[in-house]
């Protein structure tokens, strides 16, 4: 047998084909003592190679190999390490791997990956100071973790299989009615005429960001990574490539969008066009900054990176009490589309591409419940209210 063909793994004397990923056990020395075929198949799974490396008494110091020594903490920063350098995870994807790490994990499994128990696990995260919902994060992250282990031949099986996520009641979508619709966008027209400059800056900032979350159906964090080139006034169309992703290591901004499907183009009317543009031209009259169609259409200009989540979201969030409106997400503004055109009577697999929805099915299972009575009171086209 020869070795070239094979790599190592985590375990002693025990190889794995480059090609078919078949196991096979040999010893250190000569090919001859080696056993590649139970029953005369090979060895598929690498549970079944160390099974019958044990039961032919071939002497193995278990505390030796790597699989075995390897604590909670040590194998957690290196799947960081391989989110983030390897899979090339988004940073906002990592950080929050991270942040939940801190503050639940860290610290918290002193005992090493291979002598982890379903039971032990079970019993820590329903032990978690948090609510279910959180709870069913930690259950995916630490899945997620430990089929990475598995992967990496850390482990031969997961202590996560079989836990089960907690039952939690699902919130009800929220989105505006088309009279909650014209009623913010009201109230944002009366502070930019009449208001001060404050008022206008911010009043005219979360108009544009409606104006443009409610035409295009698109998530937030591409609405905030849009820039000015990005709307082809000859086109007629929005092209959407990126969502906003600030990596405060990189200094970088954009990133790509959720998958393929999301990089889009998507029809938008003259009308939302010129609307951009003269949010660029108020930019350009009110700023003291330079500003070019490949700025960032909601970029903070003093402190030079785009505006923050938590900025726009204080923003968008006074306009909804200040128009008694319901207090929705900014990402809101998506639902609030969909069951516009659904209203509208537009096929929901034409809705689906416009979104950017990977899958026809997740867009009927996330919105297909919407009853007849409500796409009836959301019978209004976009243009009717901007």
């Amino acid at each position: 047998m020869d070795k070239k063909v094979y790599e190592n793994t985590r375990y002693q004397n025990i190889y794995r084909h480059k090609k078919n990923k078949n196991y096979v056990i040999m010893m250190s020395k000569p090919v001859k003592t080696s056993i590649s075929r139970i029953d005369g198949k090979k060895i598929m799974k690498l549970e079944d190679a160390i099974n019958i490396r044990d039961n032919k008494n071939i002497k193995v110091q278990k505390g030796q190999e790597i699989a075995f020594r390897e604590d909670f903490d040590t194998l957690w920063c290196k799947y960081i390490n391989a989110c983030k350098n390897i899979q090339k995870l988004a940073y906002n994807t990592i950080n929050r791997k991270k942040k939940m790490y801190n503050k639940y994990l860290k610290d918290k499994i002193k005992i090493r990956v291979s002598k982890l128990k379903k039971e032990e696990l079970a019993i820590f995260i329903d032990n978690m100071d948090t609510t279910d919902k959180q709870k069913n994060q930690m259950i995916k992250e630490l899945k997620t973790f430990f089929n990475w282990c598995i992967k990496e031949e850390y482990l031969i099986v997961s202590p996560m299989d079989g836990i089960e996520k907690y039952k939690v009641q699902k919130s009800e979508m929220k989105f505006w009615t088309p009279e909650e619709l014209k009623k913010i966008l009201d109230t944002l027209d009366d502070d930019i005429t009449n208001g001060n400059k404050n008022d206008v800056m911010r009043a005219s900032m979360v108009k544009i960001l409606i104006l443009i979350g409610f035409s295009l159906g698109d998530r937030i964090g591409e609405t905030r990574a849009l820039t000015f080139d990005c709307f082809d006034e000859k086109l007629g169309i929005v092209k959407i490539k990126h969502s906003i992703n600030y990596d405060k290591e990189d200094e970088k901004f954009l990133s790509d969008t959720k998958n393929y499907p999301s990089q889009r183009d998507v029809n938008i009317t003259k009308k939302l066009i010129s609307e951009v543009k003269n949010y660029q031209k108020f930019l350009i009259e009110n700023t003291n900054y330079t500003i070019d169609n490949k700025n960032i259409i909601f970029f903070n200009y003093e402190r030079k990176k785009p505006y923050s989540d938590t900025n726009l979201r204080k923003k968008f969030t006074y306009y909804c009490n200040k128009a008694n409106v319901t207090k929705i997400r900014m990402y809101d503004l998506r639902h609030t589309y969909v069951a516009t055109m659904m209203g509208e009577g537009k096929e929901l697999y034409l809705i689906s591409s416009r979104i950017g929805h990977i899958n026809y099915s997740t867009t009927v299972n996330k919105y297909g419940h919407l009853s007849n009575k409500v796409k009836r009171e959301m019978a209004s086209a976009t243009d009717k209210y901007i």
